[in-house]
C-alpha cells in the first residue's frame, strides 16, 4: 500500500500531510521520505493524519523514531487530525504520553508557534 506526503511550511514549521495507510509494508519508506523532506532550518515537524485511513505499530514506530531524533536535535514534533480509530491506536499504545497529539492542524500550529 502506498503512502503519499504533501509538504507545506508555516514559517519554520514543516507540515507533512500524510495520505494513505501506514503499515509494515511502507513504514520504512515513509520514514525515509519524512527525513529527506525536512530542511535544516525547520525547527518543528507536524504530521497531519487527517487523510490516513490506518496506522499500524510499524507506523507508530516511525513516529517514535522521529520524536527521538528531532528531540535530540532540539526540534519539536507533534501529530494531529487523527481519526477516531487512529486516535484509539495511539492512546492504547501509550504514544499519546510520548508525543503531543492535537485535534486539528490549527491547534498543533498554535502550540508549536508558542513554544
Amino acid at each position: 500500500m502506498r503512502i503519499d506526503i504533501k509538504w507545506q511550511r508555516e514559517g519554520d514549521i514543516a507540515i507533512a500531510a500524510l495520505l494513505g495507510r501506514i503499515d509494515s509494508g511502507n513504514s520504512n519508506h515513509l520514514l525515509t521520505m519524512l527525513e529527506e523532506g525536512l530542511e535544516p532550518s525547520d525547527r518543528a515537524l507536524l504530521l497531519d493524519f487527517e487523510k490516513v485511513s490506518f496506522i499500524s505499530s510499524a507506523g507508530l514506530r516511525v513516529c517514535l523514531i522521529l520524536a527521538k531524533k528531532l528531540s535530540g536535535e532540539g526540534k519539536a514534533f507533534e501529530i494531529c487530525s487523527l481519526s477516531d480509530l487512529n486516535r484509539e491506536v495511539v492512546a492504547v499504545s501509550g504514544f499519546d504520553e510520548l508525543i503531543p497529539v492535537r485535534d486539528a492542524t490549527e491547534d498543533a500550529l498554535s502550540s508549536l508557534q508558542s513554544s
